[in-house]
């Protein structure tokens, strides 16, 4: 029996790289994933899948609360970029990359069954990390402050 095409099913996240001012240098927040299902034991900027019924911005306003415990609004959100990747054989995925330096609150672990750090950074030293920071997130902070980018992996 032949196989049905599976169609209009990709899914796809939102990536936001958060972002401050301290001492007159550039910092992103980071946060550690524990023992996860995806993407253990990296660091990861803060994400999350976008939902049926909401925007990319409205998915990071909702995440960005739900995993740091503060608040974001929408129109603060800037576009950084694009990446479709390939899964597999019959699933590619979508991560949108936006950024923001204004938010309300201190951020703080508030998942802990998926995240066991939490650290902001200076821009500067992440090269230091790039080991271990999600590749893909990684490339998407060196895009801070350029045109917007797309870049595909996984395919042939």
């Amino acid at each position: 029996m032949a196989s049905r095409k599976s169609r209009y099913n990709n899914p796809s996240a939102g990536i936001l790289i958060l972002t401050r001012e301290l001492d007159g240098k550039k910092q992103v927040l980071l946060q550690h994933r524990g023992q996860t299902e995806m993407l253990a034991n990296v660091w990861d900027c803060i994400s999350g899948h976008v939902e049926a019924q909401e925007t990319v911005r409205q998915a990071m306003v909702r995440e960005v609360y739900e995993e740091l415990g503060i608040q974001i609004q929408a129109d603060d959100l800037e576009f950084v970029g694009l990446t479709h990747l390939r899964v597999d054989d019959e699933t590619t995925y979508y991560n949108i990359y936006l950024t923001s330096n204004r938010f309300v609150g201190t951020p703080q672990i508030m998942e802990t069954d998926k995240h066991d750090d939490l650290k902001w950074v200076n821009l500067s030293d992440l090269p230091a990390m790039a080991d271990e920071i999600v590749q893909n997130r990684y490339h998407a902070i060196q895009h801070l402050g350029q045109p917007p980018f797309y870049s595909e992996e996984g395919f042939a």
